[in-house]
């Protein structure tokens, strides 16, 4: 082999490891780039999800509040707490219950007052028969008076079965308020998630407490507009184009 050849062989090998060279380090620095951003999208991802969780329990623990108000109860559980959904969802269902058996105690006691008085409508039609031919006994005038004074006991009788009305109003006057305040929290929680998710798919970058805070205060707008008809229409059409419907 000549000089020449030597020489350009020894050019060649050098130009050889110094390609290699440079491209391994453009490859490690393009793999380390690529995990770097994985990595990135993944613990962004992870986050995003996270808020919304985190928002999704605050709901929950709103609601849960709402139906132990229905319920009348002062204790609130923890909601990261064993919970029985059975137990969550038929609390405010107890109080209607209180109200149908209040309501039905209080029927049967009128029915049977009722009932007892038509005997004795009869045993007065007699009497006053009595009266009419003049020969109405000492017995019939005592018969009657003890009517009367029946009558005076069933008549009270009727109206403290009839008190149950203020107790009744005011349980399902709470269990309404209960069911909107439920009603407004679980729109308003579906709301902001799906304008979040929305709001992430077109500023991927934008940080999480930004987007969230975003998507809550549009939420918040879009229930409490000025018309109540038409805002309802708004928020129907948000949440059927969110997916929500």
């Amino acid at each position: 082999m000549t000089s020449n050849d030597e020489l350009v062989a020894a050019l060649m090998e050098k130009v050889s490891d110094q390609l290699v060279g440079s491209l391994k380090e453009t490859i490690i620095a393009s793999v380390e780039r690529e995990i770097t951003k994985n990595l990135s999208t993944a613990l962004l991802e992870g986050e995003f999800y996270r808020r919304m969780n985190d928002d999704l329990q605050d709901g929950l623990k709103q609601i849960y509040q709402e139906v132990k108000a229905a319920r009348g109860g002062t204790e609130i559980k923890c909601i990261e707490a064993e919970i029985d959904p059975e137990e969550l969802f038929s609390e405010t269902s107890d109080q209607l219950d209180a109200v149908l058996r209040t309501t039905e105690k209080a029927a049967v006691e009128i029915i049977d007052i009722v009932e007892n008085l038509q005997e004795l409508q009869g045993t007065v039609a007699t009497i006053v028969k009595g009266f009419e031919s003049g020969g109405v006994t000492k017995t019939s005038r005592k018969k009657l008076k003890e009517i009367n004074d029946t009558l005076g006991m069933d008549l009270s009788n009727i109206m403290v079965s009839l008190s149950f009305q203020d107790l009744t109003g005011q349980r399902i006057k709470k269990i309404i308020n209960s069911i909107r305040q439920i009603e407004q929290i679980v729109r308003e929680v579906m709301l902001s998630t799906g304008l979040m998710i929305r709001h992430r798919q077109v500023e991927p970058e934008k940080d999480i407490a930004s987007l969230s805070q975003e998507a809550k205060h549009e939420a918040t707008s879009k229930l409490q507009g000025p018309s109540e008809g038409s805002n309802q229409g708004d928020v129907d059409d948000l949440l059927a184009s969110l997916g929500l419907d």
